[in-house]
């Protein structure tokens, strides 16, 4: 064991889907840490391709396309290939992300994006568009099924037309939440990372409360997150404002260096 690792000794819970926890393991394991898998929601299809695929078919109608996730940007650039389209078919519309991972995994497909609100957060959307649309303006907009769609109704309230549409589902996931509560209980998992809404709602479902997670710290990634989570009951340690899981893996080393914990060091006791 490399003790001189800023994450030596330390065991951090993983709460996303299982097909996406690897990339935040590997920031952890990297820097030292132990991971423990919980994934506590699942990403499917929706219920049926039809309206995403018919708007994809009269992309040359839209002024923007919105997405606002990086499973959106995924979901939505296969839906593009299925079709047989690729990038070249948004010639002539504008996107918008949110969030720089949104970005990132815009720009992996080869989709530029043109507008990135400040504040990596659905809701910061309408103000970012405020100035660059006009009544009549068809907007695309593909999210999770459980998405708020607040931004929709705002952008509607300008007099845009907005498509709002579902290109993924989360629903919860199973996991041996027995040996969980155990773990918890003995203080053997020392962070809990939420990285969405739906990841702190499925795991507070799983454990039957919050007073499970009483004995840790609770790291999450974004304002909406930490929004889910404070309302939720939670008590928020960690927030990464960089929205990545790197950014995220580094607020929890910085949590851990501001009380007192040094790489190779001791670990601070207590949450």
């Amino acid at each position: 064991m490399n003790e001189t690792l800023p994450l030596t000794g330390k065991c951090i819970l993983i709460t996303r889907a299982r097909s996406q926890a690897p990339a935040l393991a590997a920031h952890i394991e990297a820097l030292g840490g132990k991971v423990w898998e919980f994934p506590v929601i699942t990403i499917l299809d929706p219920p049926s391709w039809a309206p995403l695929d018919a708007a994809v078919a009269r992309l040359a109608v839209y002024r923007w396309l919105v997405i606002t996730s990086p499973n959106g940007a995924e979901r939505f650039a296969a839906r593009l290939a299925a079709a047989g389209k690729g990038p070249v078919a948004l010639a002539g519309v504008k996107v918008a992300a949110v969030g720089p991972a949104t970005a990132r995994a815009l720009a992996a497909v080869g989709i530029a994006v043109d507008l990135l609100p400040a504040e990596a957060r659905g809701a910061a959307l309408p103000a970012a568009l405020a100035p660059h649309v006009q009544p009549g303006d068809r907007i695309l907009m593909a999210r999770a099924d459980l998405a708020d769609p607040g931004p929709a109704e705002a952008l509607r309230a300008m007099g845009c037309e907005v498509d709002d549409l579902v290109a993924y589902r989360t629903v919860p996931a199973g996991g041996d939440v027995v040996q969980l509560r155990s773990a918890l209980r003995a203080g053997e998992i020392h962070y809990v990372t939420l990285t969405s809404s739906s990841t702190v709602n499925n795991l507070l479902e799983r454990l039957g409360g919050r007073e499970w997670l009483e004995s840790t710290r609770i790291a999450v990634m974004g304002p909406e997150t930490k929004k889910a989570a404070l309302a939720a009951g939670l008590t928020v340690h960690v927030i990464a404002e960089q929205v990545s899981l790197e950014g995220l893996v580094n607020a929890i080393v910085a949590d851990l260096c501001g009380r007192g914990r040094r790489p190779g060091g001791s670990p601070p006791a207590g949450p």
